[in-house]
């Protein structure tokens, strides 16, 4: 049984007693207690003729957790409990009925926020003689939803209280809008907790204040609880990852260690799939023919179904169907925690979540047709700055032999209390550890700035940095470009390098190759390789400032300071004699050094070479299987990032508890 219930129902318009709904799970008091001298005793007769009931009339009371209790040990208080709940699971039905009324007439409690236990998103007392008066009112739709947990779990994920409750419902309330397709503006939902003995629970009310609008589709439901099972199971989805025993340590071979892996084999092969080859030259045929748009979507259906076969002939190469395996098996556990359903296995080339691959054949099939000289650089390392700064001593680190040693955080502390500004920057550095009880991330802003203003660039450049991402403070993309140009003003090549990337993207600036150029070249004359290489690229590619010869001297230097797209891309244009006199010595030269420093293009291209093959067609063979690794790779990282941030709220909950005890801040 899953350990997330959810139940959503659909009211129709127009059906009576909807207010006294709301009223009965704003009032109903929490479980009933029974003779604890009788509770293990067999359910009586009339308890077992009241479940046989109930369950006829209504046959999705076998879904119930409750019921799974009863089915296994048929007590007299497993059978009040499941009453207690089938009760509440068809309320809505059997307000009418004086057959359960006056069993629900003496339901006891439910937790209280106020006169009653309704709650909403707005923040205000609610009305429930104004909800339960508008809702008989109301013509248009209404759902109804119950999520339910065992108690363990709701004790153990912090859920049994109806403050918890409350306040991860008001989390979803734009998703509620999203999925129920209601607007922000016209949505209203309200809710209640249930703090039951076995299985607390909430029930909730949803409604739009516009009749016409609203429905929930079957994926719909499915979408909400998905999300909701994440958000409330978030600590068990991350222990997937983190617990020690054997068995999870299998499963976290599946995660990054062998992810990282997988890709790795996929670089250091030789990749030699001539049906893979065969299909797309006969693609690029077809696509010559075909006018129009040359995208997925407005491909005729023989197109269409050859593009699925490439995908599916990359999808049989044995390391990405484990990658795939990996992505599907994370599905599978994230889906346990709200169904139990298994998940729709179907063919990677027909999975809507790995969409770009297809119009990545398509690029491939147009560059072999259109004989595109092609830059490979996704899988480029990317820059990181070196920020291990000397803190020099002086006579003040100088303790005395009597006095007991101060810890590094307490040393640091002091001397950037005395001013030294390295010492300062590596303080904001412990303070931005999120897995310490010293993580402080205001207090780290407040340290970085006071060393910025002493003249480090590079405590510039980390609250460039910290504004840009949003991690650990608010994002601020105004306050980190003027952090990041302080730095570049002070010389300081990475953040000249950073500020060139953002212009050349354009996702965070608006794009601007003339800036992203400016600060690029600047960083490539300090010898910056990265920068250098980017530079070389946009001087190669972008038609208006296309100019061969500086992007061959920007390649370079790229090169020699060890940069093996470099070295790989000279080594293309050496070969081809694209832009430069034709050299097959020096191009080989240079696609040896991109090999011998791990560039995973480079030895594809020598096979190809070797081999007498056809290298446009087989590069484009081998940059589809790294481009559909990736894909799947950012997936299942994409997943995890989203269930460890999960956790990391909860977990800077905990330090902030430890910091109050302390008599300290909260971060």
């Amino acid at each position: 049984m899953a350990k997330l219930v959810t139940k959503f129902k659909y009211l129709k318009p127009g059906k009576k007693k909807k207010g006294g709904y709301a009223r009965y799970i704003a009032t109903r008091e929490g479980v009933e207690k029974i003779d604890d001298s009788q509770k293990n005793e067999p359910a009586t007769e009339k308890q077992q003729q009241f479940i046989t009931k109930i369950t006829v009339d209504y046959p999705e009371v076998k879904e119930l957790l409750e019921y799974e209790d009863y089915t296994l040990k048929p007590t007299v208080e497993n059978a009040s409990e499941l009453i207690s709940r089938a009760m509440e699971q068809v309320a809505d039905d059997i307000l009418d009925s004086k057959t359960y009324a006056d069993y629900i007439a003496t339901r006891p409690r439910a937790q209280r926020f106020g006169a009653h236990g309704l709650f909403s998103d707005d923040g205000k007392p609610v009305n429930l003689r104004k909800v339960s008066h508008e809702l008989n009112l109301h013509e248009g739709n209404v759902w109804t939803a119950i999520i339910s947990l065992r108690r363990e779990d709701a004790e153990r994920l912090g859920y049994d209280s109806g403050e918890r409750w409350r306040d991860m419902l008001r989390a979803h309330t734009q998703e509620f809008s999203e999925q129920f397709h209601i607007p922000m503006e016209n949505l209203r939902w309200f809710a209640a907790f249930h703090n039951e003995s076995y299985h607390p629970h909430v029930h909730m009310i949803i409604y739009s204040t516009d009749t016409s609008a609203g429905y929930l589709s079957k994926n719909n439901v499915n979408n909400l609880r998905s999300s909701l099972g994440k958000e409330i199971f978030a600590q068990d989805l991350v222990c997937k990852y983190k617990e020690q025993t054997a068995h999870r340590d299998s499963l976290r071979t599946e995660s990054k260690e062998l992810v990282a892996n997988i890709i790795a084999q996929i670089n250091q092969g030789n990749y030699d799939n001539p049906v893979l080859e065969t299909k797309l030259l006969e693609l690029s045929k077809k696509l010559s023919e075909t006018g129009g748009k040359k995208v997925y979507g407005y491909l005729n259906a023989d197109t269409k179904a050859l593009v699925d076969e490439i995908v599916d002939e990359l999808a049989g190469d044995e390391r990405l169907s484990q990658l795939y395996e990996l992505w599907y098996q994370d599905k599978v556990f994230i889906r346990s925690t709200y169904t139990d359903e298994p998940a729709e296995r179907v063919p990677l080339s027909q999975n809507n979540e790995f969409k770009p691959i297809r119009n990545a054949v398509i690029r491939e099939a147009l560059n072999i047709f259109e004989d595109r000289f092609t830059v490979e650089d996704e899988n480029e390392v990317v820059a990181s700055e070196t920020e291990s700064i000397h803190i020099p001593l002086d006579d003040s680190d100088e303790e005395e032999p009597s006095q007991p040693r101060f810890s590094e955080f307490e040393r640091l502390k002091r001397k950037a209390k005395a001013g030294n500004m390295y010492s300062q920057y590596a303080l904001a550095k412990l303070l931005l550890n999120n897995d310490s009880e010293n993580y402080d991330p205001e207090s780290a802003v407040d340290w970085l700035k006071k060393s910025s203003e002493r003249g480090n660039s590079v405590a510039k450049y980390r609250l460039g940095k910290l504004f840009l991402l949003g991690e650990d403070v608010p994002q601020d993309t105004g306050e980190a470009l003027r952090w990041l140009n302080s730095a570049s003003d002070d010389g300081y090549e990475y953040a000249q390098y950073l500020l060139g990337k953002l212009y050349a993207e354009g996702t965070v600036v608006e794009k601007d190759v003339f800036m992203a150029l400016l600060y690029l070249e600047r960083a490539a004359l300090e010898n910056n390789p990265y920068a250098a290489y980017l530079a070389g690229k946009l001087r190669l590619t972008d038609a208006e400032n296309r100019d061969t010869h500086r992007a061959v001297e920007h390649f370079t230097t790229a090169a020699e300071n060890g940069n093996s797209y470099a070295e790989y891309m000279l080594g293309k244009m050496y070969l081809y004699g694209n832009g430069v006199e034709k050299d097959t010595d020096l191009a080989l030269s240079y696609l040896n050094l991109s090999a011998e420093h791990g560039n995973p293009y480079a030895p594809q291209l020598l096979y190809n070479l070797s081999h007498s093959k056809n290298p446009t067609v087989a590069m484009a063979a081998f940059r589809l299987l790294q481009h559909l690794a990736r894909i799947i790779q950012n997936r299942i990282e994409d997943e995890r990032k989203s269930r460890e941030n999960m956790t990391d709220k909860k977990l800077r909950r905990i330090i902030d508890a430890k910091r109050e005890a302390h008599g300290l801040k909260h971060g």
